[in-house]
């Protein structure tokens, strides 16, 4: 009798078990690259930092509107030093896999004039999926009617060194190298 009440109890948590697992559903994420940034998922805006550049979002299984917008630091041929350049911001749509990983590129023939491709941001999106890269439609954000939730600069531009502090630390962020902005990350902990 001690045998068929413990076989029962074996089987009665291992069903617990096995339903329990079953109910788990793994997120999918999409990663993008260090020139561009996450500013809405599905209308509410994504929270940055000027110190750390969230690449990754988690993204629940189904269909999502994802804003972004490339940046970057170039050096201006008319100029002959580094400028920033920012997109304006757009919009892809993902039909987002439970437990996939999407990887976010630009357009490799379109991203050699890096302000042309500001401009017109083409990308492509990989997965485990689907290897090989599918390019994505891009559309313009309407700024006017999104002020709620993307408080961004929609001006394609080139600038001078800023002069606001905040957006000088931005500029020589951007222009940093991983290695100095380690250093820096490290001596901001410290102070």
């Amino acid at each position: 009798m001690a045998k068929f009440y413990a076989k029962l109890l074996i089987g009665g948590v291992l069903l617990a078990w096995l339903s329990l697992a079953g109910c788990t559903v793994q997120a999918a994420r999409i990663t993008i690259p260090d020139s561009f940034e996450f500013l809405a998922l599905d209308g509410q805006a994504v929270s940055g930092s000027l110190l750390s550049h969230q690449a990754q979002l988690e993204l629940p299984e189904g269909e999502h509107e994802i804003t972004l917008r490339y940046k970057d630091v170039i050096i201006d041929p008319d100029l002959g030093y580094e400028a920033v350049i920012n997109s304006s911001p757009f919009v892809i749509n993902l039909n987002a896999k439970s437990g996939v990983h999407y990887r976010l590129t630009p357009e490799p023939a379109a991203f050699k004039d890096k302000q042309a491709f500001a401009k017109n941001p083409q990308v492509t999106i990989r997965s485990e999926l689907e290897p090989s890269p599918k390019s994505v439609e891009t559309a313009a954000v309407d700024t006017t009617s999104r002020k709620e939730s993307l408080a961004v600069n929609a001006q394609v531009h080139t600038d001078k060194l800023p002069k606001d502090a905040g957006e000088q630390l931005r500029y020589w962020w951007l222009k940093a190298d991983q290695d100095t902005r380690q250093s820096f990350m490290s001596w901001i902990v410290s102070q």
